[in-house]
């Protein structure tokens, strides 16, 4: 994902998110990407890609296990996890895919005028 929407020379580079490029730059575990493979509907709509910040708003033993679940997984515990749901990749088109993937990366946030507009829930 890294290689072909947030490097210069990609065919699907967005000059919006060379923000999360300079922040993966300076720190590779800024960002994560996960496969759900089950879906994820909420008020009874479908959803294809989710991007969080990650947090864990628990302690003790349950948000050490949390972190560990990450460290295992990633290797480390991202800044952002964007997830993606598997099974709509599956039957989608690439350009239904590729539209989903910028939309999530929006989600990081935008430059806007020299500086770095976050939104946790923007509307397109």
């Amino acid at each position: 994902m890294i290689a072909n929407y947030l490097t210069v020379d990609a065919d699907l580079y967005n000059p919006d998110h060379d923000h999360i490029a300079e922040l993966l730059h300076d720190n590779e575990e800024f960002l994560a990407f996960a496969w759900a493979s089950q879906a994820c509907t909420v008020k009874k709509q479908m959803v294809l890609g989710q991007c969080e910040k990650v947090m864990f708003n628990v302690g003790g033993w349950c948000m050490a296990r949390q972190e560990q679940q990450m460290r295992d997984r990633f290797g480390f515990v991202p800044v952002y996890l964007i997830t993606i749901d598997a099974s709509f990749c599956e039957r989608t088109s690439d350009r239904e895919f590729c539209a989903l993937i910028e939309h999530e990366l929006y989600h990081i946030g935008v430059e806007r005028d020299g500086e770095i507009v976050y939104s946790d829930n923007p509307k397109f």
